[in-house]
């Protein structure tokens, strides 16, 4: 390779780093959902985060998922090795008549204790009991969520969760990935690592199968993530420069005809026959090349065969004659013209609009927006739960994000227990006052303004009216323009400007002093003004309300000033609640929270 291709090739890579995210974001972003898992206590059951944002890549239109495994049903290959145990389930593998990769689960023995749910999702064929995929996959699925292959997703395509089974072991189908020789990837170590952890179970059969309703397909995700978590940051890069294509020409002319699933098998087959030392900054461009190439030899001849389990092709009857025909004169076209295609895909095109734009020399992606998925964390927590959060956090090696975790926890423990007039002087509403100054200084860590709204609640709640509103003018004072609001959706000036705060001060500092959160009220809504409580649109599980911090601001200073006699008062946070609604400042563009901010604004009006 020349110098000249060389060059090139690092000023490829260092505009990849922009768009996708440098080494340190990528594991910085990795680090807050490994987190998020390690936190998250739901009975019974254990979330595994998934998908292109828990590999370290938040790129447009990738969604958040997420496996959710029982553990009270366990699978295993065969019944000699299955451990009954109270309150549980064994399902045993069932290999008949299925293709490679996919199974079904047969019952073999269930406790009296763990017998209720199950009659929902059994089919009985040849007097054998059968855990039917299609059952159990639509068996209560939300409103507000849809059935997409083996996931329930959300309506906007954000979020995908799968509920799936587990089994502890790696599985025989499996066996030759074991001993697969392999001169470089992935070492012995990393292969050990992975097989301890077995495989997932996942409700979808193989289509057009006679058994598909029944079958379920073998999911090595957990596997697939350490791998990814494994690659260099080039090979990362090139697998993201894959997706965007996918994703902004691909699937714009073929729809889903190539998933990223694809995507990355051919990935993993190529890091495993090619050597390490190849993939690096200077070599961008020919290890892309490889990549988008293998990719079209295995369209050419219809063969993507599965990393884990090679007898179960994946371009097994995926197109038409006609679809194959598509598909390779687009990809061949595409290796034609690369950088022409490449650099006039949405993704490029966007970013390179918002630099024109950016009073920024610069523009960089950032672990920003993955700091919006812990905000939700609240809706899994139960308070009884708090303390054994707190024991896993305090357990973390991350000093930063252990604080910044512990201060959303804190923030959700302010609200636990129920406010008592502080006028009754006693020991326990005394010991209730400092346990929440106590997580107020804790949830001071998370962001700029939301604990201190909380503090101004509580005060509110004590008819403590006078400290409520000097708290609420200093709040004020620091929600200013400069500010960012965290969202999932942050833009790369937004995530810029905070990446420069992080490297020169640090996450806790950043998040104090740069970042605005929404402000969540969770059931019982105990510091929530009762005002407030009948009109509030609730969430789909009745437990949380959010509101823009702004408007929750005004709101609050009005309902001090109607409850203190001050008019003057009440006409003036009227006013600013208006125009905070009218600018839209500081919130979010989800119907929603409009829908909140207007309500809000009808409640002040008729209480004038």
């Amino acid at each position: 390779m020349s110098d000249t291709e060389r060059e090139l090739s690092r000023k490829i890579y260092q505009y990849l780093c922009n768009i996708v995210g440098t080494e340190e974001v990528v594991k910085a972003r990795r680090n807050i959902f490994r987190v998020m898992d390690r936190v998250i206590h739901i009975p019974n059951l254990t979330q595994i985060s998934s998908g292109s944002k828990a590999e370290g890549l938040h790129l447009k239109g990738s969604d958040y998922d997420v496996m959710i495994v029982s553990k009270r049903i366990l699978v295993y290959e065969n019944k000699n090795v299955s451990s009954f145990t109270p309150l549980s389930m064994d399902l045993i593998m069932d290999n008949s008549d299925t293709k490679p990769g996919f199974t079904k689960l047969k019952f073999e023995c269930i406790s009296n204790g763990y017998l209720w749910p199950t009659n929902a999702w059994v089919e009985v064929v040849e007097g054998e009991a059968y855990f039917s995929s299609k059952l159990f996959r639509e068996h209560k699925c939300p409103n507000d969520m849809i059935i997409h292959g083996p996931c329930r997703s959300s309506l906007d395509d954000s979020f995908d969760s799968a509920r799936c089974f587990w089994c502890q072991t790696w599985i025989k189908p499996a066996h030759k990935w074991i001993l697969r020789s392999r001169p470089y990837w992935p070492n012995c170590q990393l292969v050990k690592a992975i097989v301890k952890h077995g495989v997932l179970f996942v409700p979808i059969g193989c289509k057009g199968s006679s058994n598909e309703d029944l079958e379920w397909r073998i999911s090595f995700s957990m596997a697939e993530k350490q791998l990814i978590f494994s690659f260099s940051h080039t090979q990362l890069l090139c697998y993201a420069l894959l997706k965007i294509i996918l994703k902004d020409i691909i699937k714009m002319k073929h729809s889903d005809l190539v998933c990223s699933y694809f995507l990355k098998t051919i990935m993993f087959w190529l890091c495993e026959e090619s050597n390490p030392s190849e993939w690096h900054s200077g070599n961008m461009i020919p290890c892309f090349v490889k990549c988008l190439r293998r990719l079209i030899y295995c369209v050419q001849y219809k063969t993507c065969l599965h990393y884990f389990i090679p007898d179960n092709n994946l371009f097994e009857c995926r197109f038409t004659d006609y679809q194959h025909r598509a598909l390779l004169d687009t990809l061949h076209d595409i290796d034609n013209s690369l950088w022409t295609y490449v650099f006039h895909t949405a993704t490029f095109h966007n970013f390179r609009s918002e630099l024109t734009g950016s009073h920024s020399p610069y523009l960089t992606a950032s672990a920003l927006p993955c700091l919006a998925y812990p905000k939700g964390l609240h809706i899994h927590v139960k308070y009884s739960k708090i303390k054994q959060i707190i024991t896993r956090l305090i357990k973390l090696k991350n000093t930063e994000l252990r604080k910044y975790m512990l201060s959303l926890i804190s923030n959700y423990w302010m609200q636990s227990q129920d406010c008592s007039n502080l006028i009754e002087i006693n020991k326990s509403v005394y010991k209730q006052y400092q346990k929440r100054l106590c997580c107020f200084k804790a949830g001071l860590d998370c962001d700029v303004s939301s604990t201190w709204l909380l503090l101004a609640s509580l005060f509110y709640k004590h008819k403590r009216l006078t400290e409520c509103k000097f708290i609420l003018n200093y709040c004020l004072s620091k929600l200013t323009p400069d500010k960012i609001i965290l969202s999932f959706t942050n833009t790369l000036s937004e995530q810029t400007l905070f990446q420069k705060f992080h490297d020169a001060f640090g996450l806790i500092l950043t998040c104090k002093h740069l970042i605005i959160n929404e402000l969540s009220f969770n059931k019982p809504h105990n510091l929530l003004p009762v005002e407030l409580i009948p009109s509030t649109k609730q969430d789909a599980c009745d437990r949380i309300r959010v509101f823009p911090s702004v408007v929750y601001l005004y709101m609050l200073s009005f309902l001090c000033c109607h409850h203190l006699g001050d008019n003057r008062g009440k006409l003036n946070a009227l006013r600013d609640l208006q125009l905070t609604i009218r600018e839209r400042y500081f919130i979010s563009p989800y119907e929603t929270h409009f829908q909140i901010a207007y309500t809000c604004l009808k409640i002040a009006k008729s209480m004038m």
